[in-house]
């Protein structure tokens, strides 16, 4: 009884404690007006009641679960993860309404009593994922050949984009592809952006000028990169099927590649991520066959060489994720592999020098491609976007109690002509663009520094309110950094049209202008935001904590050798940070390949898996 009692009081705490700081509830509630005859006051208030009452009835059962559990390893493990998730949810609600984590000794201490009580229900949700394993399918006798499987995922993605593809004819020409393009009309070529995506995309702008219709060329490549996604998604899936993870989730998984707005609407969009996060995605999913599964073999070796130089060609910060993550995943197969008998060559050997030579493959590969294009190197502005806000924000908050010597010496970087009106706490562009940092870098770091040390808490504000989309479910501002509206093409994803020279004009010509409305409706006036539960999955933040459950599963359960293929993403999520703002593309590699990787996890069914923990 007694343990009943406190269960029911910490569900209540905990129920209340979640209502009153989450904005989805009552967005939701707003949703359902739209929905619903709420013209009576009582209406709403039963509908609060009944949501409340059945919160409370599901933290309940959860939280007696977690107290009845004789697991002391798995509170433990439980309490840990889910302090860190709580904690992320009390200073992102408290970022949103005070623009601050730092207000008075009162605040700050509900807070923290806010975030134990939350702890023990995000623990509680937590405790049965950590434990959770599937027993996968039963092995049948009619299995099918692989490459089928892989072909008929694959074809149905594809299938389920070309609607998309036609509604949005003949491309999403936005996000940087005026820029790019610029650099291959010019013949200007800058690494700011890879600089083998820009040829890539430049390919297919030529094709079009070649052939009369710079569109079709563009169209082309839509099609050619909607091919190469779903292709990625199909070969993923078929190791899922090689795997025989249960159909239903295969089958979740399927609907999920080929209907959520951001995988549609992307693929056929100009920006640079999809393919690097296609890349991303048979990469890891490549080292989890390496690495846990049936080891390095003749076809494994090359293919991993290659998809690793491509990865690294794709993206900038990549190059980052990859030199730190590959030691980690060598000292981890050094502690946890254990060598066959009669194995010529450790895995982490092999593993070394594969990365090793992809490595110098990149160099190469980067140095020629600079070489034949004589392009110029690009700016080190984006690494300073972080380190700009924040000393933009200490400018924006202090100036008028700022020490006259300081607010000269950063009058130098940032102006006060233009500064004030141009910091955007969520976006670091107009900051970064407009500062004067090549006259003097090593005085811009000083400084900085010297900012730092005299404003230690406005730095910390300035860095969560621009990463706060990567860690904060409920964030909003990921979706309307740029804007909203079908008809700026801004929002959750940006499906404008850039302007391009005249003569290479990609205009718009829709062949399903009603699929098109329907889309823009989602994902430039971000209407998914009134759809109660289901808004959740189109949240960058949600990745994160995903792919948080698979490390903290992994751990649990002493599958370590689980946590060698996502080294690379996990550490690439920390490069993400220090970008200049959030938006679901920069994410994108999470989205493509944490939901194959947790789908793994949680069955133990799969053959050639080695868990030794030795």
């Amino acid at each position: 009884m007694i343990l009943n009692g406190i269960s029911l009081l910490l569900a209540c705490i905990n129920i209340t404690l979640a209502v009153n700081r989450s904005r989805v509830f009552y967005e939701m509630l707003i949703s359902l007006g739209d929905i619903l005859p709420f013209h009576s006051p009582k209406k709403v208030l039963v509908v609060m009641v009944v949501i409340w009452l059945a919160g409370a009835f599901l933290f309940f059962i959860l939280i007696r679960r977690l107290f009845v559990c004789q697991d002391g390893r798995l509170i433990r493990h439980a309490m840990l993860w889910g302090v860190l998730m709580s904690a992320a949810y009390v200073m992102g609600g408290r970022l949103a309404s005070a623009q601050t984590v730092f207000e008075s000794a009162e605040v700050m201490g509900r807070d923290f009593l806010d975030t134990v009580f939350l702890t023990v229900a995000a623990a509680a949700c937590i405790a049965p994922v950590l434990r959770y394993k599937s027993a996968g399918e039963l092995p049948d006798e009619k299995r099918r050949p692989l490459g089928q499987v892989r072909v008929f995922y694959g074809a149905v993605i594809f299938l389920c984009w070309l609607p998309v593809f036609l509604a949005y004819y003949p491309s999403v020409f936005a996000y940087d592809a005026e820029g790019q393009l610029y650099q291959v009309i010019a013949g200007d070529y800058s690494t700011h952006h890879p600089l083998l995506h820009t040829l890539f995309m430049g390919a297919f702008f030529r094709l079009g000028g070649a052939v009369g219709s710079y569109p079709f060329g563009m169209a082309v490549h839509s099609a050619v990169q909607m091919l190469l996604l779903a292709a990625s998604f199909g070969w993923a899936l078929g190791y899922l099927y090689e795997r025989r993870i249960p159909r239903w989730l295969r089958g979740l998984l399927l609907a999920f590649y080929a209907l959520h707005p951001a995988n549609s609407v992307l693929s056929v969009s100009t920006t640079k991520d999809v393919l690097f996060s296609a890349l991303v995605l048979l990469y890891t999913v490549l080292l989890c066959r390496m690495l846990v599964g049936r080891g390095t073999g003749n076809k494994e070796a090359p293919a991993y060489v290659i998809l690793s130089t491509l990865l690294l060609l794709f993206r900038n910060n990549a190059v980052y994720a990859f030199i730190v993550s590959v030691p980690l995943v060598y000292a981890g197969l050094r502690k946890w592999h254990v060598a066959e008998e009669g194995e010529k060559r450790s895995t982490a050997g092999s593993y070394l020098a594969l990365s090793a030579v992809a490595f110098v493959l990149y160099g190469v590969c980067g140095m020629g491609l600079r070489a034949v294009t004589h392009a110029q190197s690009g700016s080190p502005r984006e690494m300073l976007s972080v380190p700009l806000q924040q000393m933009a924000r200490v400018r924006v908050e202090e100036d008028a109690h700022m020490e006259p010597a300081l607010r000269q010496e950063v009058e130098k970087y940032l102006s006060s002509e233009w500064v004030f009106a141009a910091y955007d706490p969520h976006l670091a562009d107009p900051v970064k663009n407009r500062a004067v940092i090549h006259d003097d870098p090593a005085g811009l770091i000083r400084t900085w520094i010297n900012m730092g040390l005299r404003y230690p808490t406005i730095y910390v504000d300035a860095f969560l309110d621009n990463s706060v989309g990567y860690w904060y479910l409920e964030d909003v501002t990921h979706a309307q950094v740029y804007g909203i509206g079908t008809e700026s093409g801004f929002g959750y994803l940006s499906t404008d049209t850039r302007t391009m020279p005249a003569g290479c004009e990609i205009v718009p010509d829709s062949y399903l202008p009603g699929i098109r409305s329907l889309m823009e409706k989602v994902v430039s006036d971000n209407a998914y935001q009134k759809i109660p539960v289901l808004r959740i999955v189109f949240a960058p933040a949600f990745y994160w904590w995903m792919l948080c459950l698979y490390l903290a599963t992994a751990i649990y359960q002493k599958r370590y050798k689980m946590l060698l293929p996502v080294c690379f993403l996990t550490v690439y999520y920390f490069t993400l940070l220090l970008s200049p703002t959030v938006l679901i593309r920069y994410m994108y590699p999470f989205v493509a390949t944490v939901p194959v990787m947790f789908s793994l996890l949680v069955t133990t069914s799969g053959r050639g898996e080695d868990e030794s923990t030795q």
